[in-house]
């Protein structure tokens, strides 16, 4: 019997997920008129246009695929349903660490049988070799931060650093991160897979990037915030810890305000509620994909057009990134497709971890961000450039149709974000991208190469960097959430509420 089209669809959806459509067509995976439709050049629509509502979508969400009038289907969204719980329940004799494409699974795994880092990364050598090296950390459901008496809520001190990330701040504040805020790259890596369960090879590369952004790349310290003594310069630069501009902080945030208009570091209540809005608008209550694809594309059409200085370059990958990781491992991890406001307000909003909150059961990878990364891109796609002397000028940076290489060249560019200074600096970063970001971007099919032309010219810097970063943060129970709230509504989306999660009264107390 000659398979039927949703069943081909189905099977190419769940064996070859994540996979880019230019290999599944050339594994003879795709559909032959999805076939036909991607080497035609449609499906992703016109550059300037953003995609109706009522419209099918861009992209199939699982697989990457250019989708055709059909897809968004109730049969369509079943097989979605079914592929995620297929990767969540993946069973143990099931698991193959040899494949092309690891599911998380077979990359823990993988990890834990090949050797240091996984076979990822080779022993750490000369400017790198004093550093500590992260470790895979357990994985799958569990209560964050549950009973456990050294991961309770302590509110930051007067010495103690926060930045701008909302979730870094909430593992500080819960001591899975130095309490201090200030903390080293395996320190951060580590703590980024116990409390959120995210996959090692992200940890690793979020945590690298810190690093990068502005931290002792010798010592492997760097701050959550600001500037701070605590963090040797032994380079001889000063230091601005996540809170330089242009690298994690960045314009066209979630809760921040664009650098131009001054206060750039403390939480942007408007910013907050249009998120809110778009959550009701278009995710039904609910913080997932399609609201925070307008969240993200409304954001950068506002930042470009009030903006003189707004930068859409080597970065562009963080807007993105950021909004995926808030809708992909936020959410409780018993009911892990349901990012809703009772399980996200709290990370923003009080810095801090909801109550009886579990982390996914399944990791959140690597692979898995980059391909986000791609799809948020083109769910309106924007030429990369900047604003300057009154126009946008645009970057001679060609974006590849496939969501996993737009997030893969996303990544490349940010690893070469950092500023060429002095030649002690130069030497650090190349040893950091050549013995630690290319090896894990290389294990996630993402080859820096591909792109190393376009790095120097896809990143801005800016000659008045910010030297007094401070904390950042001034947002801890800023909004003291409304704990019963199970949508967002406009008194619980950051106005003053005088109430309190019972969690939250106890560790205060």
């Amino acid at each position: 019997m000659r398979p039927t089209y949703s069943v081909l669809l189905a099977y190419a959806s769940a064996a070859a997920a994540l996979c880019p459509m230019s290999e599944l067509t050339r594994r003879g995976l795709a559909p032959e008129d999805l076939k036909e439709a991607y080497l035609r050049g449609e499906g992703l629509g016109a550059p300037a246009q953003k995609r109706q509502d009522n419209d099918p979508p861009i992209l199939d969400p699982v697989s990457g695929l250019l989708s055709p009038p059909g897809l968004g289907t109730e049969h369509h969204n079943q097989a979605i349903e079914e592929h995620i719980r297929a990767r969540m329940e993946e069973r143990d004799e099931d698991v193959d660490i040899d494949a092309a494409i690891l599911t998380p699974k077979a990359h823990k795994r993988h990890v834990a049988e090949r050797g240091l880092i996984g076979g990822l990364l080779a022993p750490l050598t000369g400017i790198l070799s004093a550093l500590d090296i992260p470790t895979p950390q357990e994985s799958g459901l569990k209560a964050i931060p549950g009973d456990d008496p050294d991961h309770q809520y302590i509110a930051p001190g007067p010495t103690d650093v926060r930045g701008l990330c909302p979730t870094l701040n909430t593992l500080a504040n819960h001591g899975y991160l130095s309490r201090t805020g200030v903390t080293t790259f395996a320190e951060a890596a580590n703590a980024i897979q116990t409390a959120y369960s995210m996959s090692f090879d992200i940890a690793v590369f979020l945590s690298a990037l810190g690093l990068l952004a502005g931290g002792d790349i010798p010592t492997g310290k760097y701050t959550i915030g600001g500037r701070d003594s605590r963090v040797p310069e032994t380079l001889g630069v000063p230091l601005y810890g996540l809170d330089r501009h242009g690298l994690f902080e960045i314009d066209a945030s979630i809760s921040r305000g664009d650098r131009y208009f001054g206060d750039n570091h403390s939480f942007n209540i408007t910013r907050w509620n249009k998120l809110v809005s778009d959550a009701n608008t278009y995710g039904n209550g609910l913080f997932n994909t399609d609201a925070v694809k307008h969240n993200a594309a409304d954001q950068v059409d506002a930042s470009r057009a009030e903006n003189p200085e707004f930068t859409f370059g080597g970065n562009f990958a963080v807007i993105y990134a950021t909004r995926a990781l808030l809708t992909r491992p936020l959410p409780n991890g018993t009911y892990p497709n349901t990012p809703d406001y009772k399980n996200i307000a709290p990370f923003y909003l009080n810095e801090t971890f909801p109550d009886n909150w579990y982390r996914i059961p399944n990791s959140y990878s690597l692979v898995d961000l980059l391909g986000d990364i791609g799809d948020f891109f083109l769910f309106k796609p924007q030429p990369l450039g900047r604003n300057y002397n009154g126009a946008f000028v645009p970057l001679n940076i060609s974006i590849p149709e496939a969501p996993a290489q737009i997030g893969c060249l996303g990544a490349s560019l940010l690893a070469s974000a950092a500023p060429d200074v002095v030649e002690p600096v130069v030497q650090a970063v190349n040893a950091l991208k050549d013995q630690i970001i290319v090896p894990v971007l290389g294990g996630a099919a993402c080859d820096i190469s591909d792109y190393n032309q376009d790095g120097g010219d896809a990143y801005y810097t800016s000659d008045d960097e910010d030297t007094d970063g401070g904390s950042g943060s001034g947002i801890t129970h800023l909004g003291e959430w409304d704990a019963e709230s199970e949508k967002p509504t406009g008194q619980s989306a950051g106005q003053t509420r005088r109430r309190r999660s019972a969690r939250a009264i106890k560790v205060q107390a």
